[in-house]
This record gives structure tokens, C-alpha cells and sequence, in this order.
């Protein structure tokens, strides 16, 4: 039977005949709700059509040593920083592949529409936890790790960066 002992940065551990280093990292998560209305285009079930979701993100961010604080970081900064992105470009707004120029002439015709494109993507669970990512990474640099986006209660889709 393979154990797990518990050591500190820098030590290793040793797995069968493998000889691993140890990193501890902490890990912070906070979660964001959004509502917005996508389809997928040229997709032939149910999500062709225009429907809307109550989206969750949750946002990962890990680092190995802490701030003055005792932070990796703020999670108030965090929830500023990304919300009011989330809030301005996504909540109550129409996610479409640029692509979709049927649905895009009919929203672009209503006296009132929020719409974000992506660039020749459709806006699956994927793509969307993609495009956080690189904002996320765009404010945080490296401390973000992983962001997940829950279409519902019981599906989700994350984005990471792949271990060194």
C-alpha cells in the first residue's frame, strides 16, 4: 500500500520505485454567478437554440507562499476585479459566435442588447472558461490555476494550466 506522508516544499516522497518532489500549494477558490443567453451554432439538438443559462464561475488561484496578509489574494479584490468584468462584458448578455450573423442582426436590431462575440468559437461551457482564464490571468498573472464554468447544477467545464 502507497502512503501519502505530508512534507514540506522541497522535500520528495517516494511512490513504488518513483521519487517525486513534494509542492504544497494553497489554493483559493471563489465563485461568481452570471446570467446570460447563448446557442451553439450550426448545432443540430437542443443548444442550437437561443436559450439562456444561470452560469457559476469559479475561480482558482494557488501560490506557494502568502502576502503580508496572509493572502494569496483579497477575496474581495477578486470578486471586484473579475465581477465587474463578468458584470460588464457577460450578465444579462447574449454570448455568440461571431460567426452567428442571423442572431447577431436580430439582437443588433432590438433598441436594447448586451452582446459578446468569439472570435469564430461557439459559446460552449469550454470556450467560456477558456476566455476567463486568460482574463483572470490578464489581472493575476500566474496565481490563477484553473477556472470552471457550470452551465447547470450538474455539468461543468474547467480551463488550467497544465503542471510544470
Amino acid at each position: 500500500m502507497k502512503h501519502r506522508v505530508d512534507l514540506e516544499l522541497g522535500q520528495h516522497r517516494r511512490l513504488g520505485n518513483h521519487i517525486e518532489q513534494v509542492k504544497k500549494l494553497f489554493l483559493d477558490r471563489v465563485e461568481l454567478l452570471f446570467d446570460a443567453g447563448h446557442r451553439i451554432l450550426d448545432y443540430p439538438g437542443n443548444c442550437g437554440v437561443p436559450h439562456g443559462h444561470t452560469y457559476k464561475a469559479e475561480l482558482m488561484l494557488s501560490s506557494q507562499a502568502l502576502d503580508d496578509m496572509g493572502f494569496v489574494l483579497d477575496f474581495t479584490e477578486l470578486k471586484a476585479g473579475v465581477g465587474n468584468w463578468v458584470n460588464e462584458h457577460w450578465d444579462h448578455g447574449f454570448l455568440l459566435n461571431d460567426r452567428d450573423q442571423e442572431l447577431l442582426t436580430a439582437l443588433k436590431s432590438l433598441k436594447r442588447s448586451k452582446i459578446f462575440l468569439f472570435n469564430n468559437e461557439n459559446p460552449t461551457a469550454e470556450v467560456i472558461a477558456k476566455h476567463l482564464f486568460g482574463v483572470v490571468s490578464q489581472q493575476y498573472g500566474s496565481l490563477v490555476s484553473r477556472v470552471r464554468i457550470w452551465e447547470s447544477p450538474n455539468q461543468y467545464a474547467e480551463y488550467f494550466k497544465a503542471s510544470d
